[in-house]
């Protein structure tokens, strides 16, 4: 009998490996998709450049023939440091593909196998798709374009399989220091100090906050979600921005 299994994308980051543990720690078999190497134990690591849509699709395709796929959760994605009028066309190209539509590629593979295990697709976007800051256009457009395909999928794909997003804020992770580095030393620990007291509950989240939201919208407990979006932001999103 073939075991239920959770395919991760972007497992070698933060996020990543949190949710490749919740999702082992659930029962499931964890398929980690990164074109790094898994750090952390999963119990298929796959090396794969997330712009290779083609490659995805067959990938997705042959592990359905091995695994009952239980969940697609796409946590892959680049964030290129740039802005309007100066991101590269490939950066534009590179981002769409990665953040966006290697979740689709994904999900064409693996469909049948979804369908017939009460599947479910989560993707990671983030408070960028909705309200962001100067400088990581492509990025920010993305998030906002997956939040697009997550309602356009879920009328797709149901009522066979559930489609949603989470939303996390800042989470202490190396993209998120990596998004900071832009800043010099003393103003970047100055505006995280500033991001804390802007946030309800005046911290920055961790990995396994956002994985424990992925969790709950993968299970049965979340039957009669899908087409939306879990803000995981400790409350950031609350605040009026012109306060």
């Amino acid at each position: 009998m073939a075991s239920r299994a959770v395919i991760v994308t972007g497992a070698a980051g933060g996020i990543g490996a949190a949710l490749t543990k919740r999702f082992q720690k659930d029962g499931y078999v964890t398929i980690g998709i990164d074109q790094k190497k898994c750090a952390t134990d999963v119990d298929l690591a796959v090396q794969l450049d997330m712009s290779q849509t083609a490659d995805l699709r067959s990938l997705s395709n042959s592990l359905s023939l091995e695994y009952e796929i239980k969940a697609i959760v796409h946590n892959a994605a680049v964030q290129p440091l740039a802005g309007a009028g100066r991101t590269s066309d490939a950066e534009w190209t590179n981002a769409l593909l990665v953040n966006v539509v290697a979740v689709d590629a994904l999900v064409s593979g693996a469909h049948k196998s979804l369908a017939a295990n009460d599947g479910s697709v989560v993707v990671i976007g983030s408070v960028h798709g909705r309200a962001t800051t100067g400088g990581i256009t492509a990025y920010a457009t993305t998030k906002a374009a997956l939040e697009g395909w997550v309602r356009s999928a879920a009328l797709d794909l149901g009522p066979t399989v559930r489609v949603n997003a989470i939303a996390p804020g800042a989470i202490d992770t190396a993209k998120l220091r990596e998004g900071f580095a832009r800043w010099s030393e003393s103003e970047a620990e100055d505006r995280k100090a500033v991001l804390r007291q802007r946030t309800a509950l005046g911290r920055i989240g961790e990995p396994y906050e956002v994985a424990a939201a992925a969790s709950f919208l993968v299970g049965d407990d979340a039957r009669f979600i899908t087409g939306t979006t879990l803000l995981v932001d400790g409350g950031a999103s609350a605040r009026l921005g012109s306060e």
